[in-house]
């Protein structure tokens, strides 16, 4: 049975990403970068890179890159999220892993 699990990244350990990345194909698994994670979301992170071509979904608080002044490094396939729409990512899933 699939389950959905949401991975809660906030810290610059790129340990959760990699976590994230031992769940089967069975498991829908997003990784939801938030405060100086939001630093993984960049085009040449090779960990983020790598989940997304497992169809891992990746998404990043779109406030948090702003303020970092991230916007021009971020890779298209992330999904860009803003601080209200963080509480529907938590509800969506059956568990979630804060990093």
């Amino acid at each position: 049975m699939s389950k959905k699990v949401l991975y809660f990244i906030t810290s610059e350990d790129i340990t959760g990403v990699e976590l994230a990345m031992e769940h089967t194909e069975e498991d829908d698994v997003t990784i939801l970068l938030l405060q100086n994670a939001v630093y993984f979301a960049n085009k040449s992170n090779k960990a983020v890179s790598q989940a997304l071509n497992q169809n891992k979904k990746v998404a990043a608080c779109e406030e948090h890159i702003e303020i970092r002044g991230l916007s021009n490094f971020i890779s298209d396939k992330i999904k860009l999220v803003a601080t209200d729409d963080v509480i529907d990512l938590i509800f969506e899933n059956d568990s979630i892993i804060n990093m």
